[in-house]
């Protein structure tokens, strides 16, 4: 008997946008039409985030890293602004995370709460042909 597929009840989230200034990016979506959320600050991804949304487009979560320990300090050094991840809800977040490991995604960061999204708690996997993706739990 097969077990339940957790990998098919991803669902996608947010498209995740490093910025080295997120007033400067929030301008310029906000000229694209996107209005953005109020900004928080993550200790534990010390990162200050913000969500900009435009009805029928995925939502963008811009992150501007919060000191030069931030993971996304790295990014902006390499490349500037860019998008780095695709995020995807699942409704278990250990169990999805054992299921893609299996599959070779290796795990970045290990689940922890995340400010921005209620504390539910997030963790973030690469893959070479994916790139990194972040999983959500759906629920607390």
């Amino acid at each position: 008997m097969k077990g339940p597929d957790y990998l098919a009840d991803l669902v996608f989230h947010h498209i995740g946008v490093a910025t080295g200034s997120i007033a400067g990016s929030i301008a310029k979506y906000a000229e694209l039409g996107f209005n953005a959320s109020g900004v928080v600050s993550d200790p534990h991804q010390q990162a200050k985030i913000c969500f900009v949304t435009k009805a029928g487009h995925p939502d963008i979560e811009l992150i501007e890293p919060a000191g030069e320990n931030s993971p996304v300090s790295n990014i902006i050094n390499k490349v500037g602004t860019a998008p780095y991840h695709i995020c995807y809800v699942t409704p278990v977040l250990d169990e999805t995370i054992t299921s893609l490991r299996k599959i070779g995604f290796r795990v970045i960061t290990q689940p922890v709460e995340a400010t921005a999204f209620d504390n539910r708690r997030i963790s973030f996997l690469y893959h070479p042909d994916t790139g990194i993706i972040e999983l959500l739990e759906a629920t607390k």
